[in-house]
C-alpha cells in the first residue's frame, strides 16, 4: 500500500472516460458492500479508497474483460466508519464516486 493523497477531480464523466462507475451497494454498509463498474474494452483497472481527509487506505487491482464487474469491500478493508471516496483508474481515464461506513 502507498502514501497516495489526491482530490476528487471535478468536470469527469463516465463518457469521457469510457468508463462507467456505479454508486456502491449498499450505500451506508456495516459489513460489506459490492462496487460495479463497467468497461468498454478488456483494461487493467486499480480501485483505490481514501478517507476522509485523502489519504489512500486500501486499494485493489486486476485485470477484467469488456463489461460489468464487482469487487467487495470488506469493512476490514477500511479503517474506521466514516466517509470515502473510491477512484477506479484505467487507461481510459479515472472516475470517483464517495462511499459510507457506519
Amino acid at each position: 500500500m502507498t502514501a497516495t493523497s489526491f482530490q476528487v477531480p471535478q468536470g469527469i464523466t463516465q463518457t469521457e472516460t469510457g468508463v462507467e462507475l456505479y454508486q456502491n451497494s449498499p450505500n451506508p454498509f456495516i459489513e460489506m458492500t459490492l462496487i460495479y463498474f463497467r468497461l468498454a474494452q478488456k483494461a487493467d483497472v486499480v480501485l483505490r479508497l481514501f478517507d476522509s481527509k485523502g489519504k489512500e487506505v486500501t486499494h485493489k487491482k486486476g485485470g477484467y474483460e469488456a463489461g460489468e464487474h464487482h469487487l467487495v469491500i470488506h469493512r476490514g478493508d477500511l479503517r474506521e466508519p466514516g466517509m470515502y471516496t473510491y477512484r477506479l483508474e484505467t487507461p481510459f481515464g479515472a472516475i470517483s464516486r464517495k462511499l459510507m461506513m457506519y
